[in-house]
Parts: structure tokens; C-alpha cells; sequence
């Protein structure tokens, strides 16, 4: 008897007990490893044989013993990582793009069932891009409405901070990230764009986007004059027909004294359209006008996406940049790392905080570094 109760004691004293192991203490000290899954390879570069597809898994492999270096114990995470190569060469028979991708699964505590579990999504990944920007300046979040001189122009990222010698930029879409370029010869991959150009180009795609519309506006012809009547006519019998009697005289007088043809609607509205260009037009006469020839040259920071009211500086704004082509050298084998990105963002929870702070305390960035022109 005494048995019996001890089991069912024991019973009713179990999930108490796993309770107080499912907790945050426990779920940083689940051992985690590292796994390594499936190459990922979507529209590579096309100018790029397969056949050496091996040169880009060596840098990518160098890359991942990194990560471990920086993270050798995964602790209350799983980290899973893979190569990729994807996308089109920055620049026309530039070098080709890849990628190391690793991602973090962290363990958490089902409070249900008792019992530490692992998570099947995450928010916490790492990358290094090789040879492209293109989450750095995302066609996305940070792609200038407008091309200058017929060239794609992008926000830049701000940057507030430094790490281990570089500026640490936060991309656009997900503020618990970092980015970090790592170049040759201390060149940047981008160059600002000068007011002067802002200035012009905007100027011209307003009054070319002012014809445009006042054109297609045009082209609509309003209706005649038969059937304007035919509407107002059909409008002053439906209050003949609805209106108490004694209401369908000022019914009728309101109606006609409001009432707008066609044309003079159209008219209205190309005033309208007219004039919300040519105020913006004025404004950027103005700002030219009162600038120097110095200043001309300074690089252009705006505030937003649309409607100009002048340039500011990076406290309010961002610079306006483009690729600079000239950056990469077109001699070099088009498998070797010209620019590298190394990005990495995280989850709020535990384990995830850990992995930041000691990617951050150990990861070998030198290593990073000695990859490039080679």
C-alpha cells in the first residue's frame, strides 16, 4: 500500500518537476551542433560554368569554418548552414555571386507539455555575400523612384557605428540586423550622387512625367454638348419624379447652379495636375538657384522617397548612391572575392542573444579580409 501511494505521489509531483526544467536556465544548456544542409542554386550567374562551381564551395567551406570559429558551441540552438550561389554579376561580366547562409533554431520552453522543444522557424540567420550588394542596397526598401544619367540610384544604409574597425550599417526592413563591407584596396563599391545630378535628373523626369499626364489627360475627349444636356436633363426629371413637390425648385436650382460639364471638370483637373508639377518644379529651381557651384558638388541627402522640399543632412536623410563600376576589377578570375558583406540578424530571445554576442566578440573578420583579390 505504502508502494502504491509512493508511485502516485510520484505521479502527481512529475510534471511539477519537469516544469522547473523547462525554464531559461535549462534551455541554454541543450548542446546544440552544427548541421550542414543542401547546396541552394537559383538563376547562378550565367556567364559562369558549372564546372567550376568547386572554387566558390572552397571560399564558401573557409567561410563556414569562420562561424564555427566564432560560435563553436551551439548553445540551446541548432545552427544549420549552406552555400548558394544565385543571381547575376553586379556589373556585365563582373565577378559572380554567392553566398554562405546559416540559420539558428532555437529550443523553447512548451509550457503545455512540459518540455523543452525545438523551434521549426527562426529570425535569427547569419550570411556572407560575396561579390554582391544586393541587400545592402535592396531594390525594395532603398531603389531611388528615378534613374540617374539611366543608371539605377539607391538610399543608402545608415551607419551610427563601428565593429572591429568597420562601419556597421543597418539595412532597410529589419532593424535587428547588422551589415559590414569588407573591400580592396579601402575603395567603396558605391559613389554618392552629387546634388547637381539630383537636381537635373529630377527635373527632368518631373516635366517629362508632367507631359505625360497632361498628354493622356488630353487625349480623352469630354463628352458633347448633346450629351451633357442628356444627362442634365435626365437629372432634373429624377427630382421631378422623387422630390416632394414643393422641394423640386431649389432642388432643381441647386443642382443646375453646381453642376460642371465635362470640360470644365477636365479643364479643373489639368490645372490641377499642371500646377502640383510646376510647384514641385519651382522648388527645385529654387534650391539650384540659391546653391553653389560648391555645394553643386556635395553629395545629396534627402529626407524621403517623393516630394523634394531640399537636401538635409544624415542626421534626417540618407545619401543617394550608385554601384560604382569602376570599383571592380575586370582582370581578376570572376570566382574571386572582390566585395564581401557580412551580415547577420537576430531574435529577441536567449539563445539568440548569446549567438550575437559572441559572433560579434570572436568572429575572425581578419579572415574575411585576407579573402579578397584572392
Amino acid at each position: 500500500m505504502k508502494k502504491i501511494i509512493a508511485i502516485i505521489s510520484s505521479l502527481f509531483l512529475l510534471p511539477a518537476a519537469n516544469a522547473q526544467d523547462c525554464n531559461d536556465a535549462a534551455i541554454i544548456n541543450v548542446k546544440g551542433k552544427w548541421k550542414m544542409l543542401a547546396n541552394n542554386i537559383v538563376n547562378p550567374e550565367k556567364t559562369f560554368p558549372s564546372s567550376q562551381y568547386s572554387l566558390l564551395y572552397t571560399r564558401l567551406d573557409k567561410i563556414a569554418d569562420m562561424f564555427r570559429e566564432a560560435y563553436p558551441q551551439p548553445t540551446g540552438i541548432e545552427a544549420e548552414w549552406y552555400r548558394s550561389i544565385r543571381g547575376a554579376a553586379i556589373v556585365k561580366n563582373g565577378p559572380v555571386p554567392y553566398q554562405f547562409n546559416s540559420l539558428y533554431l532555437a529550443w523553447y520552453c512548451n509550457q503545455n507539455l512540459h518540455k523543452l522543444m525545438l523551434g521549426d522557424e527562426t529570425g535569427t540567420w547569419s550570411y556572407v555575400f560575396v561579390n554582391d550588394l544586393h541587400w545592402f542596397l535592396n531594390d525594395q526598401y532603398d531603389q531611388l523612384w528615378m534613374k540617374i544619367n539611366n543608371v539605377t540610384a539607391y538610399f543608402l544604409p545608415p551607419t551610427k557605428e563601428q565593429w572591429k574597425g568597420l562601419a556597421v550599417y543597418t539595412p532597410s526592413g529589419n532593424q535587428n540586423c547588422k551589415v559590414v563591407l569588407i573591400m580592396h584596396n579601402g575603395q567603396l563599391p558605391y559613389k554618392p550622387v552629387s546634388r547637381l545630378l539630383f537636381l537635373q535628373g529630377l527635373k527632368e523626369k518631373l516635366e517629362s512625367d508632367k507631359k505625360s499626364q497632361l498628354d493622356a489627360m488630353n487625349k480623352t475627349p469630354p463628352k458633347t454638348d448633346a450629351e451633357e444636356e442628356k444627362i442634365k436633363q435626365g437629372q432634373l426629371a429624377y427630382i421631378e419624379k422623387n422630390y416632394p413637390v414643393a422641394n423640386q425648385a431649389k432642388a432643381k436650382e441647386r443642382y443646375l447652379k453646381n453642376y460642371k460639364s465635362d470640360k470644365q471638370r477636365k479643364e479643373e483637373d489639368l490645372q490641377r495636375s499642371a500646377k502640383y508639377f510646376d510647384d514641385q518644379l519651382m522648388i527645385i529651381d529654387n534650391v539650384w538657384k540659391n546653391e553653389s557651384k560648391e555645394e553643386l558638388q556635395q553629395p545629396a541627402i534627402i529626407e524621403g522617397p517623393v516630394n523634394f522640399k531640399g537636401f538635409t543632412n544624415l542626421e534626417k536623410g540618407r545619401m543617394l548612391v550608385t554601384i560604382d563600376q569602376s570599383y571592380f576589377n575586370m582582370q581578376l578570375p570572376k570566382y574571386v572575392p572582390q566585395i564581401i558583406m557580412l551580415y547577420w540578424q537576430w531574435h529577441n530571445n536567449g539563445p539568440a542573444q548569446n549567438f550575437k554576442k559572441q559572433l560579434e566578440e570572436n568572429f575572425p573578420v581578419e579572415k574575411l579580409k585576407a579573402m579578397i583579390d584572392k
